[in-house]
């Protein structure tokens, strides 16, 4: 005979992560002998964000803007957010113009000198560092206030591209570049940088399920249930997991008051689940005698 056993956002566990779940059983406990626990279906909005300063603390970088004959420097924080490498770019980009470090081209648009983008071909960020011109180009102007205006330190002397300065690992590891400067010294031309380490633009690859009547004894932790992935979806979008076969696992004997549902990535690490609206279903057995 089976049993099945639904947990959602009723069964919540109020701890800052909206990742743990908790059904309790009526009265105060129940028994479990030759009992097997399975997974049977997950639903679950893609709302973990891949920027989270309490999470990973993956939120600074540091660009060394040319100004005059030096540099500028202007430390960013990005929000707390599920951003793509064009995404992490444009923020990059409005943190550079409340700076003032931009000028207007003659179309009245905007002239960035930095931009991060996505390389499927390399499997890599791809950083471009333009030159800042020593002039301004004909009908070009400059920002009102900042860096670069007429009351700001002003243009380079020299023409330089501006450096990305990563002093954060963590960030490094998003973006798949090592702790450094790049470029690492000053440079005239455009130079272009591609992920000198393995991007990883979600720090998620996949999500394990962890539960107290889980007793494994090949695995550590010992109580991991099961593992899934984001299903191909995008921010915001359905997850939908439903095993095509239940692999069940057996439930140490014993008296139980609660099944807890917790849910974590695939280093243990605790996942922020940003929308509590989840719905996960297991089903229990007696498994035959031996």
């Amino acid at each position: 005979m089976s049993f099945v056993i639904p947990l959602n956002r009723s069964n919540l566990v109020q701890n800052g992560y909206n990742n743990t779940y908790e059904f309790q059983f009526r009265g105060s406990a129940a028994n479990f002998t030759n009992t097997e626990i399975a997974i049977h279906s997950i639903s679950m909005y893609n709302s973990v964000y891949n920027i989270d300063s309490q999470s990973y603390g993956n939120n600074t970088l540091i660009i060394k803007m040319p100004t005059t004959s030096t540099t500028s420097t202007i430390n960013i924080t990005i929000p707390d957010g599920l951003y793509s490498y064009e995404n992490l770019s444009k923020f990059i980009q409005t943190q550079l113009v409340v700076a003032g470090a931009y000028l207007i081209n003659a179309d009245g648009s905007h002239v960035h000198y930095i931009q991060l983008s996505s390389n499927a071909t390399y499997y890599a960020c791809q950083v471009d560092c333009s030159p800042v011109p020593i002039t301004l180009p004909a009908g070009w102007t400059r920002p009102a206030t900042g860096l670069y205006s007429t009351g700001g330190s002003g243009l380079p002397t020299t023409t330089r591209v501006p450096i990305l300065s990563l002093t954060n690992a963590a960030m490094g590891s998003v973006l798949g570049f090592s702790i450094a400067d790049y470029p690492a010294s000053s440079q005239t031309a455009l130079q272009t940088f591609l992920s000198n380490i393995t991007p990883q633009i979600h720090p998620i690859s996949s999500y394990v399920v962890r539960c107290n009547l889980v007793r494994n004894q090949f695995t550590v932790p010992s109580d991991i249930l099961g593992t899934f992935d984001k299903q191909g979806t995008q921010a915001g979008d359905l997850i939908s997991y439903r095993p095509n076969e239940h692999l069940w696992l057996p439930v140490s004997d014993g008296s139980y008051s609660n099944i807890r549902v917790t849910i974590v990535d695939q280093n243990e690490r605790f996942c922020k689940i940003r929308d509590s609206d989840i719905n996960i279903l297991l089903v229990i057995k007696q498994s035959e005698k031996k």
